[in-house]
């Protein structure tokens, strides 16, 4: 399975009390102050526990991948991830307080509020963090972007005749397929729907429009909650509406290399997209504490923001980008409408607002 796909198995799994991942854990006792170790010093400790825990961190996403196999080839750390959506990431870190067996997750910009105000998360602040813009983190480090995406769309042109709309007036027109994902606890969905609501109106201060554009698309018969990039490969949705420009680029080369045949294209919704990040947050009674910060400074230096932009997502530092990663990414023209958020209060409002109403009002319509 794979990120925002969880739901139905996380409550379930949930609700009989069982625990995700490895049987590594240890009795809460709080946050371990990190704040007086070298870097020598994190890296002996980090050593010794050996292992790492994520959630929401998986291979195939922002090339994750390359971050895990580089920690354990300089540092030894085995790892193993969970995936799930943002809200499962803070709930599991709440529900496991007592005995934890995960270290860190990958949340879209709104849930790093949340996972403060639930009081999941810890602080660590990386040697580079500096260099880190001021509105891409929390003062007291409880949450840090490491990457931004723009919400686009992939397209299996073999499925659409060839079209490839560039606007949601023209997907909505073109009775296409489209790929949702969970929009009650998914980040990545909700900025879906903000993107529509752009194109008709609203935005993130008037969600509405994006909801009806999506009760449209329910009444037609026209939503599926399959992980897209499994579903696009396979020919059952001809669109995939709900994720980021470093996922649906990740899908197409992945599906090229298996079958050339598959034509996919990737392009921005020029009438509505935004662009906003993700954000690291430190399981507040992790585990494996020296191993997670040892991850954290990984993830926020030169090497592991290059991991990123090879994996087509943007680096939230300014990192020179090697000239065979800068040419994977999109030309800079189709981003040229695209709304950035950098508010995380404004986009948190938002997105609470289109879970609750898509629950409401657009599940019951999906057929």
């Amino acid at each position: 399975m794979t990120r925002k796909s969880l739901a139905a198995v996380f409550a379930l799994a949930l609700a009989a009390g069982l625990v995700f991942g490895s049987c590594s854990k240890r009795t809460a006792a709080g946050p371990v102050d990190l704040s007086g170790l070298s870097l020598d010093q994190l890296i002996a400790e980090a050593k010794k526990e050996g292992h790492i825990e994520s959630v929401g961190m998986p291979d195939d996403w922002a090339d994750w991948g390359s971050s895990w196999k580089a920690l354990s080839d300089k540092y030894g750390l085995t790892h193993f991830d969970t995936d799930m959506s943002s809200a499962e990431e803070i709930q599991i870190f709440k529900a496991e307080a007592d005995s934890p067996t995960k270290d860190i997750g990958d949340v879209g910009h709104a849930y790093g509020k949340v996972a403060i105000d639930e009081d999941v998360v810890q602080g660590y602040k990386p040697s580079t963090w500096n260099t880190i813009p001021d509105w891409a983190k929390d003062p007291d480090a409880r949450w840090i972007l490491s990457y931004t995406g723009t919400m686009a769309w992939a397209i299996n042109t073999n499925l659409t005749g060839g079209r490839i709309p560039r606007t949601w007036k023209e997907l909505k027109e073109g009775n296409y397929k489209v790929s949702v994902g969970n929009v009650v606890g998914g980040a990545s969905s909700q900025a879906m729907v903000i993107g529509a609501a752009l194109a008709y109106g609203g935005g993130l201060d008037n969600v509405r429009p994006g909801i009806e554009f999506f009760k449209d698309l329910a009444r037609a018969g026209r939503i599926t909650g399959a992980y897209a990039g499994e579903a696009l490969a396979r020919g059952e949705i001809e669109i995939s509406a709900n994720y980021y420009d470093y996922s649906c680029l990740g899908w197409k080369e992945s599906i090229n290399a298996r079958n050339t045949d598959v034509k996919i294209e990737v392009v921005i919704p020029q009438d509505g997209a935004i662009t906003t990040g993700y954000c690291l947050i430190f399981n507040k009674t992790s585990p494996h504490p020296h191993a997670t910060a040892l991850a954290i400074e990984y993830l926020l230096s030169d090497e592991g923001q290059i991991d990123r932009a090879r994996g087509f997502a943007r680096p939230i530092r300014d990192v020179t980008l090697p000239s065979d990663v800068q040419a994977r990414l999109l030309p800079s023209d189709q981003y040229r409408n695209a709304v950035a958020i950098n508010d995380p209060d404004v986009l948190a409002r938002a997105c609470s607002e289109v879970g609750k109403l898509w629950e409401e009002e657009v599940i019951p319509l999906i057929r």
